[in-house]
């Protein structure tokens, strides 16, 4: 009988082997199940995370897209603005210019018209003094006779 309760004794502690090592594979499955759940858990977190950066991302894009097509329109008018003042200051150098032709042939003429009262005012001094001279040699002719 002691044979009997030593493989008795064998059996439960064989028994007892089986059943912490079962205890011990179904904790070790029910980790690998936790962390396999933590990890679903976690890729569904990354997946809204991800949805959610891209729906952002894609809002700042059209409100760039906006901002920017807003700030071409403002380019595209300031562009005409400058062309439109380059074209006036084009006319009003012309002008000046058509101004300064005119100037310079006013003072060309003025020029000239100065050079006839010039010369006539010589002439009309000459025509004086031949007039004084014969006055005089008349006052003479008369008071020598008087």
């Amino acid at each position: 009988m002691a044979e009997f309760e030593r493989q008795l004794e064998s059996a439960r502690r064989e028994s007892r082997d089986r059943v912490v090592e079962a205890t011990e594979v179904r904790a070790a499955e029910v980790l690998a199940v936790e962390q396999v759940t933590a990890a679903e858990r976690g890729l569904e977190a990354a997946k809204a995370h991800l949805a959610e950066t891209k729906a952002a991302l894609q809002k700042s894009l059209v409100d760039t897209e906006a901002v920017l097509q807003r700030f071409l329109e403002t380019l595209e008018s300031k562009r005409n603005a400058l062309e439109l003042e380059r074209k006036a200051r084009s006319e009003a150098d012309q002008e000046v210019l058509t101004l300064r032709g005119h100037v310079m042939g006013t003072e060309e003429a003025n020029a000239r018209l100065l050079e006839q009262v010039t010369r006539q005012v010589e002439g009309l001094s000459v025509l004086e003094n031949t007039h004084l001279g014969k006055y005089l040699f008349c006052l003479r002719r008369v008071c020598f006779f008087l």
